[in-house]
């Protein structure tokens, strides 16, 4: 006997030791923000499968959030720094880039306070991939002391962002304690960031019936637009599940607009397999006749009921603006002096098609086609639209620093701003479109109103900014967006490759469109490529 509970002793003191070590080696991984090291040594940690681990990822993180304030005050530094120079022209299709005219030192200096730009950015997303690799960590966790030591973190820590990253690693963790926590913290927080990571992490669980659909349902009350389209996607992905949440969504669908109007009716669609196109006296209608069967799951959609795509729609580029606070963000680089054979093809009806606005053509070359599809976008769509324009280059300029009400005289002020940035430069994708992100609230947090919808067009690969690589900016929007729930929408304006490249030169037109793709995919929007033949975005966006 004395000498099994000696062998037991043993067996502890050597356990909390290898776990004092892994602790250790953890800390010191976190420090060195080196993504792979912590996610050796975090997933190290969470071998014990216990509350003091669980507490040694958390501290970890908390490293994190520091680091992050720190360095964001060294980025907006830099940022001011950058955007004090402008008076030079470089031709960006050398290597290295050559100025062609204006101020040399000017040049010097903005490519100087650039390359620190970049280096803090470079920080900031190894911080950013040492926090993913800590909730995944914290996602693996199984025994009823971890799980239950997570769900009083998600209720009693003070920082939401940590709360948002405990929820994300809950909805990966199939416990008795998950869901209900997680349904919990939806109702009681009120940090609307922490209550889409709930809803995101509701939708990864798969979490159904009543209680999960009835707590779903009634986010969709949200006075953040956010939280309300994260919930009609958590819905939308039951499907038939969430049946007693169709009632909630048409009285959701009485206020709603723009973007969310149509999230809600992809909701009741994905449930009911009718569409009545967001109109919410026709789904009441349709309800109030057919509630018992809807109730029993037993409704059979009768002809005409199916979805379908409307026509007639305002669009940019054949993509449908489907948003009322909607954001362009358009490319003037140099090569945007190039010509474009592209052309409006018959089945799209871009900014009203054939029956649009009387707004001509002003040259063949891509800028003049880009410039033409945005008047005509703007000349359709209604007056009380919110929005705003970002023209870029290495640099950007923007229309407005508040978001702007479509009227008569906006327009004009639009199509003056639109006709007088020619293409010259370099191609600085990021800095625009971080840009954009900040109408919806400043840093990581969520605004209540602002732009739900960003248009990105381009005609080459990023080659200036902060964030220089098309992987990296796609990596920076995934985390950036993980609880503002822009919609991305992109267009490739990219020539086709003529003659022989040089020896490791990437095709921008197939890596462009790649990474643009890439990008409407993983923000719930389309991609259209507008070479020769390019057609329109069709069918429905993917839900994020």
């Amino acid at each position: 006997m004395k000498r099994l509970l000696l062998l037991s002793l043993v067996a502890a003191a050597t356990a909390f030791a290898q776990d004092e070590k892994s602790a250790k080696a953890f800390k010191e991984a976190v420090l060195s923000m080196d993504a792979s090291s912590v996610a050796r040594a975090a997933a190290d940690v969470a071998k014990a499968d216990g509350k003091d681990a669980v507490d040694t990822l958390l501290d970890g993180y908390g490293i994190c959030a520091m680091q992050l304030k720190q360095l964001w005050a060294e980025k907006q530094k830099w940022q001011q720094e950058v955007r004090k120079y402008s008076s030079f022209e470089v031709d960006w299709s050398r290597n290295p880039p050559i100025v062609m005219a204006g101020d040399v030192n000017e040049y010097q200096k903005w490519q100087a306070a650039t390359k620190e730009a970049q280096a803090v950015e470079k920080k900031i997303m190894s911080v950013e991939a040492v926090k993913r690799e800590i909730v995944t960590a914290l996602g693996t966790f199984k025994s009823d002391a971890s799980v239950r030591e997570l769900v009083s973190k998600l209720k009693n820590d003070s920082n939401w962002t940590r709360r948002a990253g405990i929820a994300e690693a809950l909805g990966q963790i199939a416990h008795a304690e998950s869901v209900p926590a997680l349904l919990d913290r939806l109702k009681g927080d009120s940090e609307a960031g922490v209550k889409v990571a709930c809803l995101d992490a509701l939708r990864a669980a798969k979490a159904k019936g009543a209680d999960a659909v009835a707590a779903i349902g009634a986010a969709l009350k949200s006075e953040y637009w956010q939280v309300s389209s994260a919930a009609a996607l958590a819905l939308r992905s039951l499907g038939k599940d969430a049946k007693d949440a169709v009632e909630p969504l048409i009285e959701a669908l009485k206020a709603a607009d723009g973007r969310l109007k149509h999230e809600l009716n992809d909701a009741l669609v994905a449930i009911t397999g009718v569409d009545k196109h967001g109109d919410p006296a026709a789904w009441r209608a349709w309800f109030e006749a057919n509630r018992e069967s809807v109730a029993r799951g037993e409704y059979k959609p009768k002809a005409g009921e199916a979805p379908a795509d409307q026509k007639g729609s305002t669009t940019f580029y054949g993509i449908p603006v489907k948003s009322k606070n909607v954001i362009f963000i358009l490319d003037r680089s140099g090569s945007m002096a190039e010509p474009s054979e592209w052309d409006i093809p018959p089945d799209v009806a871009t900014g009203g098609g054939g029956a649009g606005p009387d707004i001509k053509k002003e040259g063949d070359r891509k800028i003049d086609i880009a410039r033409w599809q945005l008047k005509r976008t703007l000349a359709t769509l209604q007056d009380g639209v919110m929005f705003n324009l970002v023209f870029y280059n290495h640099e950007w300029k923007i229309m407005s620093e508040s978001m702007v009400k479509l009227s008569t005289s906006t327009r004009r002020t639009a199509y003056d701003f639109i006709d007088k940035l020619d293409p010259v430069g370099g191609t600085n994708i990021f800095d625009p479109i971080e840009k954009g992100f900040t109408f919806a609230g400043a840093g990581e947090k969520v605004a209540k109103g602002g732009v739900d919808t960003i248009f990105l067009l381009t005609d080459g690969l990023p080659n200036s900014g902060q964030v220089p690589n098309a992987d990296d900016i796609v990596k920076k929007v995934r985390d950036m967006n993980r609880a503002k729930k822009l919609v991305i929408n992109t267009i490739g304006v990219f020539s086709t490759s003529k003659g022989p490249r040089p020896a490791g030169a990437p095709d921008e037109a197939t890596e462009g469109s790649k990474f643009l793709k890439t990008l409407a995919d993983e923000n719930g929007g389309m991609f259209v490529s507008a070479m020769k033949g390019g057609g329109g975005g069709g069918g429905r966006p993917k839900p994020k």
